[in-house]
């Protein structure tokens, strides 16, 4: 890989162009990382707000209508929506596995199949959660299966 920086005044804002031949796995995650990069979702807990790095996501999920966040360092309340989510990391590692489920797939630690066409992913954390049959087609396109 080859990497070229052109620093100038006279730009006004950071663009990158990436050059290939073709997208593999690898190209995928960093196109990613830099889709994340300067995002940020808030979270309350505890009565304060916090700003949240996409990255420190493991994943979101929708109790009683309330939308909360998962991190390894605890949970968080969203005001946002989940549709609103998907929409706002569209084409970035976070996907939809469920009807109310939004997974990181970075925080993946290994997958298993389950009965009914489902697949059991298992979190860096140790979290088991169930990618939705409906899911099941786009979660393998993304992870490249």
């Amino acid at each position: 890989m080859k990497i070229n920086i052109e620093e100038s005044s006279g730009y006004s804002e950071v663009e990158i162009t990436i050059k290939c031949a073709s997208i593999d796995e690898n190209l995928e995650r960093l196109i990613s990382g830099i889709r994340l990069f300067n995002s940020s979702i808030s979270g309350k807990k505890d009565g304060s707000v916090y700003f949240l790095k996409p990255e420190e996501v493991l994943y979101f999920d929708t109790v009683d209508e309330r939308v909360f966040i998962y991190t390894s360092d605890g949970v968080y309340e969203t005001n946002l929506k989940l549709y609103e989510l998907e929409e706002r990391f569209s084409g970035t590692s976070i996907l939809r596995i469920g009807k109310s489920m939004i997974l990181n797939l970075l925080k993946i630690d290994h997958i298993s199949p389950l009965l009914n066409g489902r697949i059991q992913a298992v979190l860096v954390n140790g979290e088991k959660v169930i990618i939705s049959r409906q899911y099941v087609p786009g979660f393998k396109n993304k992870l490249g299966l």
